[in-house]
């Protein structure tokens, strides 16, 4: 049995590129089949990630979603949780006011006003220079895990990433940590794929660059060689 873990977006799904989502979708369900674990990790919400799932018919043994704050099985219960800190959420919500950003706080699930409930904070953003800005100035004043994504700011609790989610999975559920092969290609890939044995798909971020992972055109084709090895 092999246990693999992938990024969502532009690894497992391409917005322009429907063919190759079918091929990674094809080999996911054919991983799967053959008894193999198979965990989306990605930064998406459940609510959001799900309706791409049963979109594109797209098979999962885990689901780790909005970085690792919320962990889920195949039947969808959720296994674990991370809440931001509600003295760090007013913090935040300060300071995005005072920048003027567009955000709002995330439960997981749906925008929330609860900040009892909240597991993050997405700031709508597609500039670098103000991403960046954002970023620091965030980092300064509050105790918590941020960084830049494509289209956003993303906040987390400090004790939130991919490689963390993936080892809670794996106390959680008792899996074989020397079967976990990992594949990604963003910034918020990096702490998993340091961890852990895997792979970059080629088209990836710089910062990926100095771990040098084997690339990959596609998702199908790590998993090919996964299954024929």
């Amino acid at each position: 049995m092999n246990i693999l873990a992938s990024d969502f977006d532009n690894t497992i799904y391409f917005l322009d590129d429907e063919e190759k989502n079918k091929k990674n979708v094809e080999a996911i369900r054919k991983f799967v089949a053959y008894g193999n674990i198979f965990c989306i990790v990605t930064g998406r919400n459940y609510s959001d990630l799900k309706i791409l799932l049963q979109e594109n018919n797209i098979a999962y043994s885990y689901l780790i979603c909005d970085d690792g704050a919320k962990i889920f099985n195949n039947v969808d219960y959720c296994l674990s949780t991370t809440y931001l800190e509600k003295e760090e959420i007013e913090k935040i919500k300060k300071i995005l006011d005072q920048e003027q950003a567009d955000y709002y706080l995330d439960d997981g699930y749906n925008k929330t006003e609860n900040v009892n409930d909240c597991v993050k904070i997405v700031v709508n953003c597609k500039k670098e220079s103000v991403k960046n800005h954002i970023v620091e100035v965030v980092k300064k004043n509050a105790d918590v895990h941020i960084y830049a994504s494509r289209t956003h700011v993303n906040i987390i609790h400090k004790t939130v990433n991919k490689e963390i989610a993936l080892e809670t999975l794996i106390q959680l559920e008792n899996l074989d940590r020397a079967k976990l092969r990992v594949i990604g290609d963003n910034d918020n890939d990096y702490e998993m794929l340091k961890t852990y044995p895997g792979a970059v798909i080629k088209k990836h971020h710089p910062i990926l660059e100095g771990l040098k992972k084997q690339e990959y055109e596609t998702l199908k084709d790590y998993i090919e060689e996964i299954m024929n090895s």
